[in-house]
């Protein structure tokens, strides 16, 4: 209560606080250290249970190198022994070995504590590289449980793709989903969008976990003003325990501090990490970065729900029921969110399947919202406490290989929303991309499709040709 007390009061005097106070000014040169170094072609990352059992890995793929079961015992939790034994861990480290002798980290896709995504190959060896996943419990011994390694040739586009131009990818994409939405942009030092080039840019799409971004701008002005920060510790309650938390598994009341939530929020999208912010920050100010952020259409995310909040819409209700909400005023929306499905508590599960609003009933924004969320968060102070927490958290992960590597700063946010019988209704991409003495590029690409039927290797390969655009664009005085 004492953490909401300053908060709240800090919302009271945040109309008294000058520009100057919560933003850094247009003239501000920016400020970008990458999170993971390259330093003698070897990517400094920071110690964690996922980076320090990557580093034990790393070291296994030593030519010459031999893996006991002792180490596998120690270094694997026991949950990861149980379908696949030790024996079997062994051999598969020691083909990788044959595989991709003395190899090196080629290229850092996602990094976060309890998971990172990497691409490996062996030193100066032509495709194809690995594409290996971590996994690693967050408490305890922090023991590995998920390890996996997959050929990755070198790029996730099409041969077909290859050639768009960026009309081409434009109109390519627009044709990947009922209700897309595209722009390719780039944001002024005020942290004002433009278009390069968009389709239905200012349409509002469901945005799925994209949402987080506005939770994670929430979380810059609340350590901006003081009234957090990236060190607090948030124990992890049984009351905010979300569908599809990756934590979920780690004991209650584990300690998470702010910033290790923050990336595992955006990194991962883990949703039991965002109710756990969602709660910590607390609705008025979510709320009120929904509007101070520059939302065209500021109700369509307001209020903003939890990952809970929103399943039992999808789950607890029948559609009619469902629609009122959906339909409501935004005074009966705040009415029945109290009322109605905040006593349900955390969801899991539920009676009903109301996928229609997975696209018509959840999260909406368009594309310029996205960009202009990004361009709000790149605003706060250089080299504050609050813009190295956001930078953290929005760079964890980038989606796809031969992105980080061609900028300094790179910021990503995506998400889906998904059906067992129909696949991807929502499927949704945004990039930040910056070098310094740059405008940054924005690439937001949300795929709608009411029906479902996405298809998210066509939209991972055309959103590869955008990026690939994008990066040549910037090559051009």
């Amino acid at each position: 209560m004492k953490r909401l007390a300053l908060l709240l009061f800090g919302l009271c005097w945040m109309g008294l606080l000058s520009a100057q106070q919560l933003y850094s000014d247009g003239f501000d040169p920016p400020e970008i250290k990458p999170l993971f170094p390259l330093v003698g072609g070897i990517y400094q990352l920071p110690p964690g249970p996922t980076t320090n059992q990557v580093q034990w890995l790393m070291g296994e793929l030593a030519a010459g190198e031999t893996t006991s079961l002792a180490e596998i015992n120690a270094h694997f939790d026991p949950s990861a022994l149980v379908s696949t034994t030790a024996t079997q861990w062994k051999s598969f480290i020691d083909s990788l070995r044959v595989s991709f002798p003395n190899a090196v980290i080629r290229d850092v896709v996602m990094v976060t504590p309890v998971r990172a995504t990497l691409v490996i190959a062996t030193p100066s060896a032509p495709p194809p590289y690995g594409f290996m996943n971590v996994g690693a419990k967050y408490t305890g011994g922090q023991g590995i449980v998920l390890f996996g390694v997959s050929n990755y040739g070198g790029s996730v586009q099409y041969p077909v793709d290859q050639t768009l131009s960026l009309v081409q990818a434009a109109d390519k994409f627009a044709t990947l989903s009922t209700s897309p939405g595209l722009l390719v942009g780039r944001i002024n030092s005020a942290g004002v969008c433009s278009e390069i080039i968009g389709r239905n840019s200012a349409s509002p799409r469901a945005t799925a976990s994209i949402f987080k971004l506005w939770i994670l701008g929430g979380l810059g002005r609340a350590i901006a003003l003081g009234a957090v920060t990236s060190a607090d510790l948030v124990p992890m309650v049984a009351s905010e325990i979300a569908p599809g938390g990756i934590i979920n598994s780690e004991p209650l009341n584990t300690p998470f501090p702010v910033r290790d939530l923050a990336r595992l929020m955006i990194g991962i999208s883990d949703n039991t990490a965002t109710d756990l912010m969602h709660q910590l920050l607390g609705r008025p100010l979510l709320d009120q970065i929904i509007v101070d952020y520059g939302v065209a259409q500021p109700d369509l995310l307001r209020p903003l729900l939890g990952i809970s909040e929103q399943f039992h819409l999808f789950t607890s209700f029948n559609l009619s029921t469902a629609l009122t909400y959906v339909n409501g005023t935004l005074a009966f929306r705040y009415q029945f969110l109290q009322n109605q499905i905040e006593p349900l508590g955390p969801n899991t599960g539920g009676p009903f399947a109301n996928t229609t609003l997975y696209t018509d009933g959840s999260w909406r924004a368009n594309s310029m919202d996205v960009c202009r969320a990004f361009g709000q968060m790149l605003r706060l102070p250089q080299g504050s406490e609050a813009i190295m927490t956001v930078d953290a958290a929005a760079g964890a992960g980038v989606a796809q290989p031969e992105v980080r590597n061609k900028w300094q700063r790179v910021w990503y946010k995506g998400g889906s929303l998904a059906s067992g019988t129909n696949g991807f209704h929502v499927l949704t991409h945004a990039w930040m991309l910056q070098n310094a003495g740059q405008d940054p590029y924005v690439v937001v690409a949300m795929a709608n499709s009411i029906n479902g039927g996405i298809d998210q290797f066509n939209v991972q390969s055309v959103n590869g040709r955008l990026l690939q655009l994008a990066y040549e664009m910037s090559l051009v005085p």
